[in-house]
């Protein structure tokens, strides 16, 4: 398929409403108690996007900032702005359970580099977001189905592990969410809740004080509400991820997967997709149908396994033993299979992930095209009822990564961002992937994309108000 030139699409260029809050915020730091509480006014809590919520603590936060900044410090670039953080990431004074009953040992509750560095430019702390137990699952909630409720159908999933981080981005209790994604745990989420998540390469951001999951395919990401937000909150701390200048769609070269890992998706997700890539092609992009092997090996690896939970053993088994005797399915089962994968096997995977990451930069390059696109998951939300059987929620965990677990064994950067709704009335997202460490091009593209397209909130509307879903 090539969707061609011809026709005019309008485009939305007008300034971010992150950017504006975050200027009126460094005018009036005062204003950041009315931020504070409409944060906290904004929480729906029958959608439990929440591992840790405590509004005094987070008003405490925001007096504590105004009383700095009228004492004439420095108010930080992200002054005020609210951000939540996932739970498996250290945040000082809020505790961290990486998705576990109870808390982890005292040396993880500390904030994470990251944290850290967020907290240094003025950053407001929300709260901390469900995870699933150290993020080993994306339908984002468990087996016994305890886990956040879908804005858009509280009967169904959000995809995860990063689950109550859309949630949070939804209903607008935090401007930004911190997460972790591993094989899709912030692209998967982000498409289900109709908002946008950014997978940055793994090794981009350090990595310390989160809880490791994979140490080699483990990754840092961000929700944000639209490219724009995300864009504009990274420009302001200086961010490197940020492009030079705006990236035109006329002549951008669109790969479109048409072989594995890419398959049939349930009813209206392809649709969606092909109506959004004939929406760019009329506004000038070239899309072309593309076969990548390196993406389908790629994947094929994931489905063997063996990289995952044997890095996540061998963490328990050093740093947390206590908390390897309390893992339930289907954790159990991936650890048990860990444990009878020889030394040898496991490097072997290696081997292949390392050469599989120089093969596929070479084929990206050769190919021609300035991203790799496909609809972010095949997999329409599940209902959580649907999930609850050990056997059908281990299809479902797999299906729904699908068309995102390829692009971390390829150690690339890739963003989801909304593009429809499906014949349920539930979000679809477009993922376009790069190889790593090229951010600047994939943010660059990301925004030409939803300039032409338009904002999530534009293209999707807002999800029904709670206790009104069909």
């Amino acid at each position: 398929m090539i969707a061609g030139a011809g026709m005019k699409t309008a485009t939305h260029s007008a300034p971010s409403p992150l950017a504006a809050a975050l200027q009126e915020l460094r005018r009036r730091p005062e204003s950041l108690i009315d931020v504070a509480e409409q944060t906290l006014a904004a929480r729906v809590p029958a959608w439990q996007g929440y591992a840790a919520w405590a509004p005094e603590k987070v008003r405490e936060h925001a007096r504590d900032l105004v009383a700095q900044a009228r004492a004439g410090g420095t108010c930080g670039p992200w002054y005020g702005l609210p951000v939540s953080v996932k739970d498996n990431i250290g945040l000082a004074g809020w505790p961290l359970r990486a998705g576990c009953a109870e808390p982890l040992p005292t040396a993880w509750q500390r904030d994470a580099t990251i944290t850290a560095r967020c907290r240094r430019q003025g950053t407001l702390f929300t709260g901390i977001t469900h995870s699933v137990p150290f993020a080993f699952t994306s339908l984002g909630v468990t087996v016994s189905g305890e886990g956040p409720r879908n804005p858009w159908d509280p009967e169904r999933v959000c995809g995860g592990s990063s689950s109550g981080a859309g949630v949070s981005i939804v209903e607008r209790s935090a401007w930004l969410a911190l997460g972790s994604d591993t094989a899709g745990s912030i692209r998967v989420p982000a498409a289900m809740t109709g908002v946008v998540g950014l997978k940055l390469t793994s090794g981009r951001w350090p990595m310390k004080g989160v809880v490791p999951l994979s140490h080699t395919l483990d990754s840092w990401g961000i929700m944000a509400a639209s490219v724009a937000d995300l864009g504009d909150a990274l420009k302001v701390c200086r961010q490197p991820l940020i492009p030079a200048a705006p990236r035109p769609l006329h002549g951008l070269r669109l790969g479109v997967l048409c072989g594995e890992p890419r398959e049939n998706a349930d009813a209206g997700i392809d649709e969606a997709f092909d109506h959004a890539l004939y929406e760019l092609g009329a506004a000038g992009a070239r899309c072309v149908d593309i076969d990548f092997p390196e993406a389908r090996d790629a994947d094929a690896l994931f489905r063997s396994g063996g990289l995952v939970a044997t890095e996540l053993e061998a963490f328990l088994a050093l740093q947390l033993p206590s908390r390897r005797r309390q893992l339930e399915p289907p954790l159990t089962e991936a650890m048990a299979r860990a444990e009878h994968l020889s030394t040898a096997a496991y490097r072997q995977r290696l081997v292949a992930f390392h050469h599989l990451v120089q093969k596929a930069a070479l084929r990206f390059q050769e190919a021609g095209i300035d991203a790799l696109v496909l609809p972010t998951s095949p997999l329409t939300p599940p209902r959580r009822d649907k999930v609850v059987n050990p056997d059908t929620y281990a299809a479902a965990d797999e299906r729904i990564l699908r068309h995102t677990a390829f692009v971390n064994y390829l150690r690339w950067c890739a963003l989801s961002l909304p593009i429809g709704l499906d014949n349920l009335g539930l979000p679809v997202g477009l993922q376009l992937a790069m190889p790593g460490f090229a951010e600047p091009q994939l943010l660059a593209t990301a925004m030409a994309v939803e300039r032409c397209l338009g904002r999530p909130s534009q293209r999707l509307g807002r999800p029904p108000a709670p206790g009104n879903n069909q």
